[in-house]
C-alpha cells in the first residue's frame, strides 16, 4: 500500500507565494553598503600647533629686588646761613616741585637780629667818631694818625655789618627750589628753631633715581658696570624700564646678606617708579643670537634634546642643543630647516614621520 502525503490547501500555497514576493521586493529596494576591503586602514594624524622658526637675541639674566631711591649725588640740602626759626613749610616729602617754587619761609633768630643791629650801631658810632676827629684836627686838637685810626675803625665796622647782613639776610627769608625735582626729606617742622647752616629740607633732581638690587654673592662676579637691566614694579603692570648697572658693591649687605648692585634709572622712569617703589630688576649678563622657540617646543628623551618640524605634512624629528632660556623662549642649535614650521603644541604625541594637521587658532 503506497503512502501519499496530504497536499496543501490552495489557500496556504497562495500565502507563501505572496510572502516570498514581498521579501524579494524589500531586498531589491535597500541601498548597497560597501564593505571595507580587508587590510586597508586610514593613516593616523596628530592635531598640532606650529610657528615659523625665527632668529632672535636672547639674554641670560640675574634677578634682584630693591627699592627706588634718589641718587645721593643728585640730592641738595637747603639751609640758611644764620640761626633762624621755621615760619612755614609749604611742601611734603615726595612732592614734585619746579625750579623757583617756594618751599619754606624762615624768620631770623632774635640773637641774629640783635647781632645785625649791633653791627649797624657800631657803624653809626664809627661814622660819628670820624666826624669828631676831623673837627678836632681842624682846630689843631687832633693828629693825622688819630683821624686815620678813626677812619680805619669805620671801615672795619662797615665790613662787619656787610658780613653780618650777608650771613643773616632779610628778617624773613624764602627757601626756593634750585631746580626741578622731588622733595625727598624734611629736616625741620613749622616753628622749629634751626641753627646756622643746619638743613631744613632736601630736594633731589628728577633723574629717575637709583636702585640697589640684591643678588647672591656667588653671582656678583658675573655683573660689571655698563650691563643693561630691566626694572619693573613688583605691584603694578607697567612695562619694564631700561636701566644700566653703574656699580657693584664689594661687600655683603648685613641686612639682606646679599650683594647690592646699583642700577641707574632714566629720567623718564619717575613717571612710573617713584622713590620708595619696590621693584624687580633683571640684569642681562649674557646675550646670544640663535633660533628661539617656546620652551614647550623642546623635548627630551633617552636620545637627547629634540624638536619636531613640519616637512611635507609630516613630523620630522631634529636633534638640538638648547642654550639660554629667557621669558619662556629657548635658544636652540641643530640641523634645522629654516623654512619649516616648528611644532609648539601636540608634540608629545608625535613620532618621526607621523602625519600632522594644523589646529585652528
Amino acid at each position: 500500500m503506497t503512502f501519499n502525503p496530504p497536499r496543501p490547501a490552495p489557500r496556504r500555497r497562495r500565502v507563501r507565494h505572496l510572502a516570498a514576493t514581498f521579501v524579494a521586493a524589500l531586498v531589491v529596494g535597500l541601498p548597497v553598503v560597501a564593505q571595507p576591503t580587508p587590510g586597508a586602514t586610514e593613516a593616523p594624524s596628530v592635531l598640532i600647533q606650529s610657528q615659523p622658526l625665527v632668529r632672535r637675541t636672547l639674554g641670560s639674566t640675574l634677578t634682584g629686588y630693591g627699592i627706588v631711591a634718589a641718587a645721593a649725588s643728585q640730592v641738595q640740602t637747603l639751609a640758611v646761613a644764620s640761626a633762624s626759626r621755621v615760619r612755614r613749610i609749604l611742601v611734603s616729602p615726595g612732592q614734585t616741585v619746579k625750579r623757583g617754587a617756594l618751599l619754606a619761609e624762615v624768620t631770623l633768630d632774635p640773637t641774629a637780629m640783635a647781632a645785625t643791629e649791633q653791627a649797624r650801631s657800631t657803624v653809626g658810632y664809627a661814622q660819628a667818631e670820624v666826624v669828631r676827629v676831623e673837627g678836632l684836627l681842624a682846630d689843631r686838637l687832633a693828629t693825622q694818625s688819630q683821624l686815620a685810626a678813626a677812619r680805619k675803625a669805620l671801615t672795619d665796622a662797615e665790613l662787619a655789618l656787610r658780613t653780618q647782613q650777608r650771613l643773616t639776610g632779610a628778617p624773613v627769608q624764602r627757601v626756593t627750589a634750585p631746580f626741578d625735582g622731588i622733595v625727598v626729606g624734611l629736616n625741620a617742622a613749622q616753628g622749629d628753631p634751626v641753627a646756622a647752616n643746619a638743613p631744613i629740607l632736601q630736594v633731589a633732581r628728577g633723574d629717575g633715581g637709583r636702585v640697589h638690587l640684591g643678588i647672591e654673592p656667588e653671582d656678583s662676579r658675573r655683573v660689571t658696570p655698563g650691563m643693561h637691566a630691566q626694572v619693573t614694579s613688583v605691584f603694578g603692570d607697567d612695562p619694564p624700564v631700561d636701566a644700566v648697572v653703574v656699580q657693584v658693591l664689594g661687600m655683603i649687605n648685613p641686612q639682606t646678606q646679599l650683594v647690592d648692585v646699583v642700577v641707574a634709572l632714566p629720567a623718564a622712569a619717575t613717571a612710573h617708579l617713584l622713590p620708595g617703589t619696590r621693584v624687580r630688576g633683571d640684569i642681562v649678563v649674557q646675550t646670544v643670537q640663535g633660533y628661539a622657540v617656546p620652551r614647550q617646543a623642546v623635548l627630551r628623551d633617552a636620545q637627547g634634546w629634540y624638536v619636531y618640524q613640519v616637512v611635507g605634512g609630516k613630523a620630522r624629528r631634529v636633534a638640538v642643543k638648547p642654550g639660554i632660556e629667557a621669558r619662556g623662549q629657548v635658544a636652540i642649535e641643530g640641523a634645522l630647516d629654516a623654512a619649516a614650521q616648528v611644532v609648539t603644541l601636540g608634540n608629545y604625541e608625535l613620532k618621526d614621520g607621523m602625519a600632522v594637521r594644523e589646529a585652528a587658532r
